[in-house]
């Protein structure tokens, strides 16, 4: 019977991190990345070295939400996330159900 709570508690542990992950990864990222930002601007000389690596992980967790956001959803929660992913580089990371909505090259 241990196995099959093992079993159960990891199953409602993914189920949760599938409802969760979206938001909380957006709020983490951007309140990451606003930290470091200050940081880097109140206080240049001690936060340069220290805080760009927190603000790259910032970054990254903030679009990783965005996303699981639009690979869960099938539409962006942001426009800006949306021209993001539609540079070069990372086109091929757009979840297939956005693809309609994805590129824009009307600007």
């Amino acid at each position: 019977m241990g196995l099959i709570w093992i079993a159960a508690i990891a199953v409602l542990a993914v189920l949760l991190l599938w409802w969760a992950f979206p938001t909380l990864a957006r709020i983490a990222g951007f309140l990451l990345v606003i930290d470091s930002l200050l940081a880097i601007i109140l206080a240049p000389a001690r936060s340069i070295p220290g805080r760009l690596p927190w603000l790259g992980l910032g970054l990254v967790i903030w679009l990783a939400g965005h996303w699981a956001w639009a690979f869960k959803h099938g539409a962006w929660a942001s426009p800006i996330a949306l021209r993001i992913f539609g540079l070069p580089g990372l086109r091929w990371m757009i979840p297939s159900s956005t693809l309609t909505f994805a590129h824009d090259d009307t600007w």
